[in-house]
């Protein structure tokens, strides 16, 4: 067992008495059995067990009362015990207390069992004899709270589930959508509202819960936590933690009593004992608690099945996809618990199945700003200062860092590379210095000579290999004794525990983020001839984010593709020669060079297809960018001048693409049709930054009055606007008003479908007279009065240069002389 706590330095008793006040008022309001039950937990002949009170018992209140101060003043195990029985037998303890609470009792339990005996003879409602129960449950105990200590080692931030917020999603209960399209955003449907991850566990027992994220959102993490805490349902006999990553090494079928007594609870141990167990869980699923952690990661992907009530043989040997699929359909220990998590696009294969689904938001400015902080406190002077400030002044390194894990990583780059001039302007080039500074343990400088080539190169090779082989669990065997020790101590790899087939433990291994993994996997790719050209031209696609059911989805590799681009710049050449040099490759330079524009020319001819939808056209413009090639960024815009987003969700990072490709174009300019697709007001940041935009479109509602207020500020910045569309109110119509009267080089306005009213043209009348240039409005079904129809046909009398205007309204008998007269006045036609 791993020792957290001395048993004698009063730790458990300074934690009650810290909380005192908060379990005080948790324990009166529980019924008065549970206070029964807790008394038992004293010694008998404690004072305040017969302390009577007026009228001759003791009130309930006044015994919670006596009780708390009683243990705050006994002994440690006495005080562990108590602990552990207040989070076993009370109700609504907040998560944040719980586990404080968990931590400090089971972390002293790890080093006396004691407290165990006596808990475990004193829970009443197992109806099963304790010793069947202590040996194992001390051991999961022990597990959890290893693996919690793996998972946190080096955390330079505390897991608080009461901080860390999470959209509800909507889930969807049919099993299949038969005409197989894809959800209106490409995710998961829309978020309906945000609480914290604490709330979002709450009422998740006896149910299938789904929480999603992003790779690096920290979900592993969160799970770790969970566990160390005993779980989110804090009275279940039986808590299993299982991560996908490792079920993946499972190629025999199993029972449901081996995947437990193999894989997760020692192997050793009474045969009636395992037996009993199982049974008593068979008969009492409500009692366990199973959390199956990243499903992204799992080879075997669940089939899409009609309907089958029929429970499974749980003890008949099963491949582990089916026992996993029994666990979520409820043909196996229906009615316990099961917490499933996974990335937003596999979030589609448990349509039916999940009774809640969640998805972890990415950190914003703040949350990044505290972790910075974090990391960087009690390091000489400013450098958590200056680090936060290099961060925020690099889209790139900003965006990484909105994911925990990433977030991390960017910080271990900041430490060694601070005072370079200028922070590398891909993605790819900031993995390749990161990399490079994680292997190399001291402060230095950036250059292509610090990049370890051999140690990359080896790396690399087992990155590629666990790719192709679809796993990202490696054995001690799998890596060069010298590749193992110095990448566990630069933090690269680290360690997990895995139970073979026989039962025993071992160590394995995995890269500390998988986009690290797949990261130098494409390094692999791009410096070494074990991956010939036909192999590169198969791997190399672009993903779509509208997954729908149907699709074969590959093992769980986002960015692959996006690395071997920005690894295709000439800016990467030189560290790419060097490690293909220590690949023992002859003419590396050479050889570089021609995989280099291999990669560019599988990229210039997806950029003059024609047939690529909306998501597949944003991550062209990703690629691209990575690539930094200016004549491909070109290319992109000559075959599509205006480039059609629709229905999904964009970030900031997205944005920043699009205007890289934009901005290639010179005077020339681009369209951007962003149709319905969601944002977030940082986006409009990203879009500030595009010179040469020709035509811009918001056309939806749901763009909303804020999202006008903040694109109003940046409007006058794009000088080669000559087109806008926008979905507005009358109070969006005010604060856009604002921002157009000084874009001198608009031509056309399209504010058709909307709900302007009078006010809202009123608005927009006021200023089209100072848009000289103005040559087109469209102004149909705003909903309109007689005086607003007035209001605006005197205002485009004012305007010149029209020769278009669009009012399509109605009635049409409205006004009809007046706008005839002002139409032909001008010169102009009417729709």
């Amino acid at each position: 067992m791993d020792e957290e706590l001395d048993p004698d330095d009063g730790n458990v008793n300074s934690v009650l008495a810290q909380e005192f006040s908060e379990l005080l008022r948790i324990l009166r309001r529980q019924p008065d059995s549970v206070i029964m039950q807790l008394s038992q937990t004293a010694a008998s002949d404690a004072a305040w067990l017969n302390r009577p009170a007026a009228g001759g018992c003791a009130a309930a209140s006044d015994r919670a009362e006596a009780m708390l101060d009683y243990f705050r003043h006994a002994t440690t195990a006495e005080c562990c015990n108590f602990l552990q029985m207040v989070c076993l037998l009370c109700e609504d303890i907040p998560m944040h207390l719980e586990s404080r609470l968990m931590s400090v009792s089971h972390a002293w339990t790890s080093l006396s069992c004691s407290s165990l005996n006596g808990l475990f003879l004193q829970v009443r409602t197992l109806n099963l004899p304790a010793d069947y129960w202590e040996h194992y449950k001390s051991e999961v105990a022990g597990l959890l709270q290893r693996r919690w200590k793996r998972a946190s080692e080096g955390l330079v931030k505390d897991v608080q589930p009461d901080k860390i917020w999470v959209s509800i999603r909507t889930a969807n209960r049919a099993r299949d959508r038969p005409d197989q399209t894809p959800e209106p955003d490409g995710d998961y449907g829309w978020p309906e509202s945000r609480l914290t991850l604490e709330s979002f566990l709450r009422g998740c027992a006896g149910k299938v819960t789904v929480l999603a994220g992003q790779a690096g959102s920290g979900k592993t993490l969160l799970m770790s936590s969970l566990g160390q805490q005993w779980g989110p349902i804090p009275s279940s006999q039986l808590f299993v933690l299982l991560e996908f990553r490792q079920l993946n090494l499972l190629s025999a079928p199993l029972s449901l009593s081996e995947l437990l007594f193999q894989h997760y609870l020692p192997p050793n141990g009474d045969n009636d004992a395992k037996q009993a167990i199982v049974d008593y869980l068979l008969s009492n699923p409500e009692q366990s608690c199973w959390v199956l952690d990243g499903y992204d990661e799992f080879q075997k992907k669940l089939k899409r099945q009609k309907v089958q009530n029929e429970p499974l043989d749980s003890y008949k040997p099963l491949p582990v996809a089916d026992l996993v699929s029994g666990l979520l359909n409820r043909r196996l220990l229906a009615g316990s618990t099961v917490l499933v998590t996974c990335r937003v696009r596999d979030v589609m294969d448990l349509d039916g199945l999940s009774d809640k689904v969640g998805q972890l938001l990415s950190w914003d400015h703040h949350e990044i700003q505290e972790y910075v902080n974090s990391f960087f406190c009690g390091k000489d002077g400013n450098l958590g200062a200056d680090a936060a400030e290099v961060l925020f002044s690099s889209r790139h390194l900003m965006d990484m860092s909105s994911l925990p894990a990433l977030c991390d990583i960017c910080c271990v780059y900041l430490q060694h590379l601070l005072h370079q001039p200028q922070i590398p302007p891909t993605q790819t080039q900031i993995y390749l210095a990161a990399v490079a500074a994680f292997l190399s343990l001291t402060e230095f400088t950036w250059s292509a000579q610090t990049l370890h080539p051999a140690e990359l190169c080896e790396l690399s090779r087992l990155a590629w290999g666990g790719l192709e082989e679809r796993k990202i669990v490696f054995l001690e065997e799998d890596i060069p004794q010298h590749t193992l020790e110095l990448s566990l101590k630069a933090g690269l790899l680290s360690q997990v525990e895995f139970r073979r087939q026989d039962g025993s433990l071992v160590n394995a291994y995995c890269f500390v983020h998988l986009t690290v993994q797949e990261f130098l996997a494409a390094l692999r790719i791009m410096t070494s001839s074990d991956v010939s050209d036909a192999h590169l031209k198969k791997r190399f696609s672009l993903k779509t984010r509208w997954t729908t059911k149907s699709d074969q989805k590959t093992v769980f590799t986002d960015s692959l593709y996006l690395y071997v681009c920005g690894l295709a710049s000439s800016d990467c050449a030189p560290a790419l020669t060097l490690i293909a040099g220590a690949a023992g490759l002859k003419g590396a330079k050479t050889w570089v060079q021609k995989r280099q524009s291999l990669v560019l020319k599988l990229l210039e001819a997806l950029c003059r297809s024609t047939t690529l939808t909306g998501p597949k056209i944003l991550q062209l413009c990703h690629c691209v960018q990575e690539s930094q090639n200016q004549q491909l960024a070109r290319q992109v815009v000559s075959v599509r001048p205006t480039l059609e987003l629709r229905n999904f969700w964009l970030l900031p990072s997205d944005v920043d693409a699009l205007v890289f490709v934009v901005n290639s174009v010179g005077n020339r300019g681009a369209g951007l049709d962003f149709g319905a697709c969601s944002m977030e007001l940082e986006c409009l940041d990203a879009l500030s930054r595009c010179q040469h935009i020709r035509s811009l479109s918001f056309h939806s509602r749901k763009y909303g009055d804020k999202f006008a207020e903040k694109l109003s500020s940046i409007l006058p910045r794009f000088t080669t606007l000559s087109k806008l569309e926008y979905g507005l109110t009358a109070v969006g119509a005010a604060s856009l008003a604002s921002g157009l009267q000084n874009c001198p080089s608009i031509t056309e306005l399209n504010f058709s479908d909307n709900n302007l009213q009078d006010e809202g043209i009123g608005h927009i009348a006021d200023i089209l007279v100072k848009l000289q240039n103005l040559v087109s409005v469209n102004f149909s079904d705003n909903g309109v009065s007689v005086d607003g129809v007035v209001m605006l046909a005197d205002a485009l009398c004012s305007c010149n240069s029209l020769t278009q205007i669009y009012i399509r309204y109605r009635p049409v008998y409205v006004l009809a002389g007046s706008l005839i007269f002002i139409l032909s006045l001008l010169w102009i036609s009417r729709e």
